[in-house]
């Protein structure tokens, strides 16, 4: 009996092995996969350090430092345990079991001019932060384009990998509102939230889209302030269930308390649900296509995600989003210009500053993008400190991911990492 045991376990092992080499064969090599797969020989689960797993509790940041879902903003994290993050957060098989949208690339993508000068700033930070890509657009063109260098992360992050986007996506989700409204799905920012079923008996049902767009929607009584993604009363993780089980459970029969600037992950999956919802699965994805493909002019596929446990049909979505370096550029190039063209969907990021609230508070740390305003317009923050009130967007998501759109002065710089660790006020509010 011992030895049949013994047969098994050894085939189970050897089974095992044989996979994994397998994968590091047929796998192109220094693909996100082959990394994932540590198919480069570095692999960090050694004897001393637990496998990775995803999801171990509802809240993605339990387990750190390597059985979390993501690295806790106060960590301090070494080489090791960035590397470690930056391929679990690459790795496509954390979409492959979840609903998706998946936009095309288009093989007219839209194509840069660069007038390229070294920033030094820029490159020291790559070399010693969790800093993977910063790219600086000045009046038209790329001036400053620089990636993590191959003796850092750069075997693993390239110009083609897609980098999630975290909550840098909530205000890619505003942006898809935008059109929603310019395409009359949606009669505007006032539109009230009176004509989905789902949203009857909750806190929601009848207030204008402009509150959850503004974080305004009165659940800080039942979301967690801090971060906004757990739920006080059921402690469930508000992106793993969809905006139906939610409605139906943590919001049934709820009131809103006092509306009032409270960030929320579900206030931007309920903007994000709202929409596809009002346009049905087939509009929304022909409506994706436009966006990105012929407007954007992406030159690689990205991803949208439904949550983790929804069903692959239902009526949900995040602000969850997988794209390239450049192409997280060339969607805020769409946003400046449709700002300075007039275009309806400029307009509608207008009136987004237009209705700008005030945030009511001052964080102690006004070194970073998130806490560097004052305001909040449509899940964009605005208001960066010491700039008055030049209409200055900026996307802000965890890890340090961080986009910044100056409209009137026709500037962006876009920053992917995988942690931030780096220095936002050199890199980034010196900018504008």
């Amino acid at each position: 009996m011992k030895k049949i045991l013994i047969i098994i376990l050894f085939n189970f092992i050897f089974l095992n092995f044989v996979n994994a080499e397998d994968i590091c064969e047929k796998e192109e090599k220094y693909s996100q996969i082959w990394y994932y797969n540590n198919c480069d020989g570095n692999t960090l689960q050694s004897t001393d350090q637990k496998p990775i797993k995803s999801h171990l509790k509802q809240n993605p940041k339990v387990g750190y430092p390597y059985n979390s879902d993501e690295i806790p903003q106060d960590a301090n994290p070494d080489y090791k345990i960035l590397k470690h993050y930056l391929k679990k957060s690459i790795n496509p098989n954390q979409w492959g079991n979840r609903g998706i949208f998946k936009i095309k690339k288009t093989k007219n993508f839209k194509k840069f001019e660069f007038d390229l000068r070294k920033d030094e700033n820029v490159i020291q930070q790559l070399n010693k932060t969790a800093l993977l890509s910063y790219l600086e657009y000045v009046d038209g063109k790329i001036v400053v384009d620089e990636i993590t260098p191959k003796d850092r992360f750069g075997k693993i992050f390239k110009n083609k990998t897609k980098h999630p986007s975290h909550s840098v996506g909530k205000s890619i989700i505003s942006y898809i509102t935008g059109h929603a409204i310019c395409k009359g799905y949606i009669s505007g920012i006032n539109h009230k939230l009176n004509d989905w079923p789902i949203l009857e008996k909750t806190l929601f049902y009848n207030q204008p889209l402009i509150n959850p767009l503004n974080m305004a929607s009165g659940d800080h009584k039942i979301i967690k302030t801090k971060g906004g993604g757990e739920f006080i009363n059921s402690n469930r993780w508000v992106n793993d269930p969809s905006i139906q089980s939610i409605m139906e459970n943590e919001f049934k029969d709820s009131k809103p308390a006092k509306i009032k600037y409270s960030y929320s992950n579900v206030n931007t999956n309920l903007v994000a649900s709202y929409v596809l919802y009002k346009m049905g699965h087939k509009d929304f994805k022909k409506m994706l296509n436009e966006i990105f493909a012929d407007k954007v002019g992406i030159e690689y596929d990205m991803i949208i995600k439904k949550q983790r446990k929804a069903k692959k049909k239902e009526t949900t979505l995040t602000y969850g989003m997988h794209i390239t370096r450049y192409d997280f550029l060339r969607i805020a190039v769409a946003m400046l210009d449709d700002w300075n063209n007039d275009t309806c969907e400029g307009k509608y990021l207008k009136s987004l500053y237009e209705n700008r609230i005030d945030k009511g508070f001052r964080p102690k740390d006004n070194t970073k993008g998130m806490s560097n305003s004052n305001h909040y317009a449509g899940q964009f923050y605005v208001g960066m400190s010491g700039k008055g009130d030049v209409p200055i967007f900026s996307m802000s998501g965890h890890g340090g991911q961080n986009i910044v759109i100056d409209f009137e002065n026709k500037k962006i710089t876009a920053i992917l990492a995988i942690h931030r660790n780096y220095d936002w006020m050199k890199l980034v509010h010196s900018k504008f």
